[in-house]
């Protein structure tokens, strides 16, 4: 398997980011925020079009109902309503930029720090899911401008920091990203989001060695941490290490309930000697 798609394996084991807060709108500003979102709504709506063709029929009369219940609705809270149900349905399918489309505009509306959440987590997983490198890049920004709210009024938020940082890897500036993950396990040496994505970075660059001591320091505190014991079997692996890697990926394969996990597991233990 090439690196690349260990990577993207991430995405599928994605660790949950954190409640943040955001300067409250009136109640009477509500319509004035929706105007501002409806003026990308034309693009949201293009992106839920394009993915109702890879969704079974059932699925996708539902998104059509709901987007035209959507377009159509004057009253903001019925408005809202339909656009989180769009959000649950896209993200039910893993069409995840259209997911976190309809996100943001709860959150624009409704700025709560549940919703804004939310909108950051489903940003940065479209982030991560997106095949396309604009989009991604496109995605991943969205995802900062959540992101650095969050840090901007509770810095000690380390996950939504690794979070953020994991969107810079992609850029031009890919140190960025990688010194504030260093920065997070300077101040909390175990945090596990930070030492996970810079295991997952140590693997894009070959650094197996690196990304085991990563993935161990995980599973010291954590044993039932199944995404660290999974990259670790995958370095073992990739090290060389079959001896290590077969028990480690053999309880991957036997334990897990996440399909990707499984059949890459079982994908490397066809080729371990």
């Amino acid at each position: 398997m090439q690196k690349s798609q260990i990577i993207v394996l991430a995405g599928s084991v994605a660790l949950c980011g954190l409640l943040y807060s955001f300067p409250k709108v009136l109640v009477s500003d509500k319509d004035k925020v929706l105007t501002g979102a409806r003026t990308s709504e034309a693009a949201g709506a293009a992106a839920g079009e394009a993915h109702l063709a890879n969704i079974p029929a059932e699925g996708a009369a539902d998104l059509s109902r709901l987007r035209l219940g959507f377009a159509q609705s004057s009253d903001t809270g019925k408005k809202v309503k339909f656009a989180d149900s769009l959000a649950s349905t896209f993200r039910q399918f893993s069409q995840f930029d259209s997911a976190a489309y309809y996100t943001g505009v709860v959150a624009l509306a409704n700025p709560s720090p549940d919703n804004l959440l939310k909108a950051g987590d489903a940003y940065y997983d479209a982030f991560n899911f997106s095949s396309d490198a604009g989009q991604a890049g496109q995605m991943g920004e969205k995802a900062r401008d959540y992101y650095q709210k969050v840090l901007a009024r509770q810095p000690d938020q380390l996950d939504a920091k690794a979070r953020m940082a994991m969107t810079y890897v992609t850029t031009d500036n890919p140190m960025q990203g990688i010194s504030m993950l260093r920065e997070i396990l300077q101040q909390s040496p175990d945090n596990q989001t930070a030492l996970l994505n810079l295991g997952l970075l140590s693997i894009r660059s070959g650094q197996y060695d690196k990304a085991i001591e990563r993935f161990e320091q995980i599973l010291q505190k954590d044993p039932a941490h199944e995404p660290a014991r999974f990259y670790l079997g995958i370095s073992y692996a990739e090290m060389g290490q079959p001896e290590k890697a077969k028990p480690v990926l053999q309880g991957i394969k036997e334990n897990t309930t996440d399909p990707v996990m499984r059949s890459t597991a079982e994908e490397y233990l066809k080729n371990l000697k």
